[in-house]
């Protein structure tokens, strides 16, 4: 009788496939543990979810948030938003920040978006949104390269990517190097920030907006 060649056939090849069947079903059992993430999410409906004005814009002159509180005159989901006040002076650059200061752990995440609405009568193509990090492997922000505008009496959507594109991270987000970006730092982010900015300065001013913006749907995935 002809005896099985070991690793092929028989008893001895059984046991080899069985083990390396098993070490690869392990390896994508773990990949997809670290892939299938939970989408992180803050409607607004009940509380403000752990967003405030940060501590430090309090003693900045360019920081014009005054404070932050649910409301239900304006959503964009649900029946309620995050409404965030401000008082833009109109003569220089501002910003309105809120901010969520905990540890958050986005590897495997795609990507993250707020709406925002902005009221009726509001000066037209002078306010304008960004979505900020902080990291504490680089102590300092990285923000969207550019601001999405906002535009009086509608609710837009901010996006940002969290994973390689084709035009590379430096195409979406400020940063000194792809090393130095959001995808190498996305185990270490300590913030994320929220800013509402008013672009103008003291050469081309615009009229002061002391009101709200609202902001809602608060989505990584």
């Amino acid at each position: 009788m002809d005896t099985p060649y070991p690793g092929k056939t028989g008893k001895r090849g059984f046991m080899k496939k069985t083990i390396v069947l098993g070490g690869f079903l392990s390896i994508m059992i773990a990949g997809t543990a670290w892939c299938s993430v939970s989408p992180i999410h803050f409607d607004f409906e009940s509380d403000t979810g752990g967003w405030a004005i940060p501590d430090w814009s309090l003693d900045q002159k360019d920081s014009v948030g005054k404070s932050v509180s649910i409301s239900g005159d304006k959503f964009s989901s649900g029946a309620s938003s995050l409404k965030l006040t401000c008082d833009f002076p109109g003569d220089y650059w501002a910003s309105a920040t809120v901010e969520y200061a905990k540890g958050l752990d986005l590897r495997g995440y795609k990507s993250i978006s707020a709406d925002v609405y902005l009221p009726k009568g509001v000066p037209d193509d002078l306010l304008a949104v960004k979505i900020i990090f902080t990291t504490n492997g680089l102590g300092q922000w990285i923000e969207m390269r550019d601001a999405l505008p906002l535009k009086p009496g509608k609710w837009v959507t901010v996006k940002a990517p969290l994973e390689a594109t084709p035009g590379g991270e430096l195409e979406h987000w400020r940063c000194r190097s792809n090393e130095r970006c959001i995808i190498a730092q996305l185990d270490k982010i300590i913030r994320v920030a929220i800013r509402i900015e008013y672009n103008v300065n003291s050469v081309h001013a615009g009229p002061p907006y002391k009101g709200d913006v609202y902001i809602d749907n608060v989505l990584i995935e």
